[in-house]
């Protein structure tokens, strides 16, 4: 059985890159997967403005869906001439869509499929939280430049919770194909049970794993900030962590490491909720 991995491509009003696409594809030929990338025609809905204005709203309909269909065009065509030369089976899967309901239908895609990858950006947050939090898949976050998607190290943010427990469920398909773990756990941040975090990393040698047991302090950095820090220092090439927060509110109480690691990664992420 082939993993299927998803690829959500917006056009509007921000384009997809096309460095996302060659590390989604790098992350497909890697680990024997099938690559679906959704690429949406959005259309505006007509409004009619509740007093004068000078904008000519039918031009600016007219434009943004212009730019989204040229958006698509040039994404397809890299899509084809990346694709070609890497042995990935890539699949195209168009669809229309009005705005502002783009991102909830990349969301149902995303249930289709183990898991959905994104580009870590300012701009792609609200993309990256919906696929996050609605689609009960994982969500795997590039930074926005080309790397390996060759995962022989990855790190575990370790602190016990039940979203960190689903994130290391969901990494299963890296964690197989790895040469050796980290268990990071920063451990001024919160309260960590130090007898649980023992028998996790037991748990994981028992299974087969060379694991490394890393805890670490924050001191004046910021949680997240130690996390990609100590990963770097062990060579990891995937960081797994759970993803804190609530569908309905997040825009209030998202987790602090969520939130960062969101807009702003060192290296690749696999996020579950």
């Amino acid at each position: 059985m082939k993993p299927q991995f998803h690829l959500p491509l917006p056009t509007y009003p921000d384009a997809g890159s096309f460095t996302v696409v060659d590390n989604a594809l790098d992350l497909a030929r890697h680990n024997g997967a099938e690559l679906v990338a959704s690429i949406p025609q959005v259309r505006v809905p007509r409004i009619s403005p509740p007093f004068p204005t000078a904008i000519d709203i039918d031009t600016w309909r007219a434009q943004a869906e212009s730019f989204s269909l040229n958006s698509a065009t040039a994404l397809k065509e890299h899509l084809a001439d990346a694709h070609s030369e890497s042995g990935v089976t890539v699949r195209v899967h168009d669809f229309e869509a009005r705005e502002p309901f783009v991102f909830e239908r990349f969301a149902r895609i995303g249930r289709a499929h183990d898991l959905s990858i994104v580009e870590a950006s300012e701009l792609s947050r609200q993309l990256s939280e919906t696929l996050l939090f609605e689609t009960g898949r994982p969500i795997v976050l590039f930074p926005a430049t080309s790397v390996s998607s060759r995962f022989d190290t990855v790190a575990i943010a370790w602190d016990g919770s039940v979203a960190a427990a689903r994130a290391v469920c969901a990494a299963r398909i890296f964690m197989e194909r790895a040469t050796r773990l980290q268990v990071i756990s920063v451990t001024d941040d919160k309260e960590i049970d130090e007898g649980d975090r023992m028998m996790f990393i037991s748990a994981l040698r028992y299974s087969g794993y060379q694991v490394d047991d890393i805890p670490v302090q924050a001191y004046e950095e910021s949680p997240t900030a130690a996390l990609q820090a100590a990963a770097a220092e062990g060579r990891a090439d995937l960081l797994v962590a759970g993803g804190y927060g609530h569908s309905r509110f997040r825009e209030f109480i998202l987790g602090g490491v969520t939130r960062d690691l969101l807009v702003r990664t060192t290296l690749p992420t696999l996020l579950a909720h």
